[in-house]
């Protein structure tokens, strides 16, 4: 079997070099220091390169290219879709770091602080949780759709982390100016001081939140 061959199958990178955690490590990882420097790397990626396209290719392409393409709008924003109770929230994209999988909070002692939650262990340092529906004056009683904080957000402001549960993540959505409303008075005062404005998408409302004031009222809540 030739060497891109065997790499096609084995994909030894994703399980023993870089981006994989089996042990033991790859031992050429000492001397090629990262797998992209590999030749077993490199002639995988060749082998792509090289493969025969498939009979339909070119029939994917032609409906591809045909497909109406939605406009973009000037002034389309970016933004991570989530849900916090039973409400729907959205903040910028650009000011997240990452997801993570729920972790222990540990409390700090002395401090009786509703919005701060405590303290996690994230990446082996230690990093704020802080919970926004504390912040918001959401109702305390959750239905039994909402219960249960499935997903870790991690927002990044000027190097300045936070880290809050939420109750699910619908992921990116591409948002374009005329899709926001101004907040109606229906909102509740709490959750409308954060909310810019609301938009509709799925069947449902969600307020688009002021990053600004976010970051500045949770400093606030926990100095």
């Amino acid at each position: 079997m030739k060497e891109h061959d065997a790499a096609e199958i084995n994909r030894c990178w994703k399980r023993t070099g870089v981006w994989g955690d089996e042990r033991p490590r790859c031992l050429e990882l000492d001397r090629v220091i990262h797998c992209r420097n590999c030749n077993v790397y490199i002639q995988a990626g060749r082998s792509l390169l090289q493969q025969d396209l498939p009979e339909t290719y070119r029939e994917e392409c032609t409906e591809v290219l045909a497909d109406k393409k939605e406009i973009e709008h000037i002034g389309t924003i970016s933004v991570v879709i989530f849900k916090i109770a039973a409400e729907w929230f959205a903040l910028p994209t650009r000011i997240f770091a990452e997801v993570i999988e729920p972790v222990p909070v540990h409390s700090v002692p002395h401090r009786k602080n509703s919005v701060l939650i405590g303290i996690i262990n994230m990446h082996g340092e230690i990093q704020l949780c802080v919970s926004l529906k504390a912040l918001f004056e959401l109702e305390k009683e959750e239905t039994d759709e909402s219960r249960g904080c499935r997903r870790m957000l991690v927002i990044n402001r000027d190097g300045e982390k936070w880290v809050f549960p939420v109750h699910h993540i619908h992921g990116v959505h591409r948002l374009n100016p005329g899709m926001l409303q101004n907040v109606p008075v229906t909102v509740s005062k709490a959750k409308s001081t954060f909310t810019k404005a609301i938009f509709h998408w799925d069947g449902r409302q969600v307020s688009l939140l002021d990053e600004e004031l976010l970051i500045y009222r949770l400093t606030r809540s926990v100095q």
